[in-house]
């Protein structure tokens, strides 16, 4: 193992850094959960008119799930450059790629307008979501957890995550507030496109913020030294097999457990069991605010405690929690669901999140640090996440039995418990 330099404190420049990582990502998370939180209750009757309940509903899911699927190829190419040529600037790339394809969704005519071209088009702009997002997030912490202090690097690279609930809290909150201010059919007809429309603005603060920040010291160390990988990706894919496939179950088990939580979750209470949307916008902004706070104070004690029991204990009670959590959306009562997503995602989802930016990060050496966790995390995201709203309803159909969705979470969660059992505890090693 190589051993770096590393600071022992942070510095102001360090500290921007973070913050302007954070904030970024935090900007592409309100980007792409502004259309989780709207697909689900406005676009099958704007994109998908000529269908039955049930199957515009899939194809709702569907075209969520594209943005998933484009994930990895987003990784693939993203961490490719970010190994080869730098962090930030495939940081900027993928903050403008997603800001404008967030911004033409909410330009989008309606099937009655334009006929196929609209899911067409919808489709289309989702993957280029997919294809930024997959490629932004291990950049981000990379960049972040090269750069920190070796001591708190699960701290500092958790703020990664941590800024994931702030864009949820701001996409969820204003979808809650114009839900609140305007009817069902002014929302379906023309309000939601504000969301998507403010992305163009946040997408022009955030390009100024990255901009300011500098390169990571490690990888230019390493490419300095010459030791630099030109092929990373064939490298990972000869060499580094199993720390991608632990670092797919860890994504898998987090990102299913939420996106069930919260997009499945949305359009079953809104459709099926008839309540307001924003009963369940506030039940998940008030859990993402929590979320937030949890995540850093989580991921503190990862770094003395190690990220790996902190894993599993998430898993476990997720595990646990997970049926007890679909009894109570059945209740219909707002506060108690509200409660219950404050246990799912403020506590339980927290667990898991937390220390999952270091312990994917830290699995890889630097000059394929990108490439391979990228890699392993967005296939993680697309088998758990992407595909758990589309599964789910597959799953139930027009049945009202939670039982198929809760086993299918239970084999995934058993299958990460023991690839974490089986990892390595690298929080006290120092970066290659």
């Amino acid at each position: 193992m190589i051993e770096t330099s590393v600071p022992t404190k942070s510095s102001p420049a360090f500290r921007r850094l973070a913050i302007a990582s954070s904030l970024g990502s935090a900007i592409e998370h309100y980007d792409f959960f502004v259309y989780a939180f709207t697909a689900p209750i406005v676009f099958d009757r704007f994109f998908f008119p000529k269908m039955d309940s049930v199957a515009s509903t899939m194809a709702v899911y569907a075209t969520f799930a594209v943005g998933f699927v484009a994930r990895p190829l987003g990784g693939i190419v993203f961490g490719h450059y970010g190994d080869r040529v730098g962090r930030k600037a495939m940081l900027m790339m993928t903050f403008l790629l997603m800001g404008i394809a967030s911004f033409l969704i909410g330009c989008l005519p309606s099937y009655d307008s334009i006929g196929l071209l609209a899911p067409l088009g919808l489709v289309a702009l989702r993957f280029i979501q997919g294809f930024a997002f997959g490629g932004e997030y291990m950049n981000a912490v990379s960049l972040t957890l090269e750069n920190a202090p070796s001591e708190r690097r699960g701290f500092f690279a958790s703020w990664i995550n941590a800024s994931g609930p702030v864009g949820v809290v701001a996409a969820s909150g204003l979808i809650a507030l114009l839900g609140f201010i305007y009817s069902p059919a002014e929302f379906a007809n023309w309000v939601w496109r504000v969301p998507f429309a403010l992305s163009l603005a946040l997408v022009l603060i955030g390009t100024y913020v990255r901009a300011q920040v500098d390169e990571s010291a490690l990888f230019l160390a390493t490419r300095a030294k010459a030791q630099d990988d030109r092929t990373p990706l064939l490298t990972i894919l000869k060499s580094w097999k199993k720390p991608v496939l632990l670092a797919c179950l860890v994504n898998m088990v987090h990102s299913s457990f939420n996106y069930m939580s919260t997009v499945f979750v949305l359009g079953y209470a809104v459709k099926t069991l008839g309540m307001p949307q924003s009963s369940i916008t506030s039940g998940v902004t008030v859990a993402n605010i929590l979320e937030m706070c949890a995540v850093p104070l989580i991921a503190g004690f990862s770094d003395k405690l190690g990220r790996r029991p902190f894993i599993m204990l998430g898993i476990v009670v997720a595990a646990a929690w997970y049926p007890i959590f679909f009894q109570i959306l059945l209740t219909k009562e707002p506060l108690a669901i509200v409660a219950g997503f404050v246990v799912s995602l403020g506590l339980v989802h927290a667990l898991m999140f937390a220390p999952e930016a270091a312990f994917t990060a830290e699995l890889f050496p630097t000059r394929v640090r990108v490439s391979g966790s990228s890699l392993g995390k967005q296939l993680g995201i697309v088998l758990g996440g992407g595909l758990a709203p589309l599964i789910g309803t597959a799953l139930m159909g027009s049945s009202t039995s939670f039982t198929p969705v809760i086993l299918y979470f239970e084999v995934i969660a058993c299958l990460a418990l023991l690839g974490v059992f089986l990892a390595p505890e690298n929080s006290r090693k120092a970066l290659e």
